[in-house]
């Protein structure tokens, strides 16, 4: 769901001090947020046999014999996933939302100019029909206001493809294609449009995970040590240190750079190129220091 809404995270496994209570380990989905802190999108928490010991939650396997169960949990973050898509995704413009949750992906605006009203409207009537039977949720504006207006509007509601359709689109059996990630435009025949669209929305997508992966690649500062970590947060970044893994040195990071351990990644590998960046001693892991929500 994420990839598909073009968000960028990383997957952190939280320390044993900022676990949830009574899970084995505790692992999180933390999104970037312009302004510096992470946003937490999801969250899944392997409980073991904690909880099923605790209230006797029991299975008969193959032999006969009774088990506690192991048990997991997990939260999905409806309102902060929207919030991310929102910070992640929006601009000057308004919003630009993914086509998998647009409520609206497609905007038809006719541009008629005086004697093609009639013409103009017909066609883009046509169009609409073209685009709804392929299964895209479509609205034609058809209000009396200014093309500019229109766009203005459609856009900063972050609708992802607007579809102009003007006297030179009805004579050449064209249409023109919008993107609302990056504004360009682009004039296909009207018999491809649905295609043309389709393809289109493949591409915002792919383009708005690039986009958000490349701002968290830049949005993480490496902090060889506490100063330059503290710098980093400031400066509303993403710190990356290397971690003895105590807890008092855990708190001294959240004292001294105002930022606080959210955990090491757990795709991909990391070893300590560095001792701990608060008492010196070797470092057990890098992890990821941030201010959050």
């Amino acid at each position: 769901v994420f990839r598909d809404l073009g968000l960028s995270y990383y997957i952190l496994k939280r320390p044993d001090f900022d676990k949830f209570p009574g899970a084995a380990y505790s692992i999180a989905f933390d999104a970037w947020n312009p302004d510096g802190r992470i946003n937490q999108i999801g969250t899944v928490h392997n409980l073991g046999e904690n909880f099923s010991r605790a209230f006797e939650i029991k299975y008969e396997d193959a032999e006969g014999r009774q088990r506690h169960v192991v048990q997991t949990c997990y939260g999905f973050g409806i309102s902060r996933t929207l919030a991310a898509v929102i910070s992640q995704h929006g601009d000057d413009h308004g919003l630009v939302l993914p086509p998998e949750i647009a409520p609206i992906q497609v905007v038809i605006v006719p541009i008629p100019y005086k004697g093609s009203e009639t013409e103009v409207e017909k066609y883009a009537g046509k169009v609409y029909s073209r685009l709804d039977e392929a299964g895209m949720r479509v609205h034609l504006d058809m209000t009396d206001k200014t093309p500019g207006e229109k766009y203005y509007y459609w856009e900063m509601f972050g609708v992802p493809v607007r579809v102009e359709v003007g006297p030179r689109d009805v004579e050449a059996g064209q249409v023109t294609i919008c993107e609302r990630v990056n504004l360009k435009r682009r004039s296909v025949a009207l018999d491809e449009a649905a295609e043309a669209v389709k393809e289109t929305f493949e591409r915002i997508e792919r383009e708005l995970i690039e986009r958000s992966r490349s701002v968290l690649e830049r949005m993480t500062v490496d902090a060889p040590d506490i100063e330059s970590l503290g710098k980093a947060i400031k400066a509303r970044r993403i710190g990356r240190a290397c971690w003895c893994g105590g807890i008092d040195c855990a708190e001294r990071i959240r004292e001294e750079s105002g930022g606080e351990i959210r955990g090491r990644r757990i795709d991909v590998e990391e070893k300590p190129e560095r001792p701990c960046i608060v008492c010196g001693r070797e470092a057990e892991m890098v992890v990821y220091v941030a201010r959050a929500y």
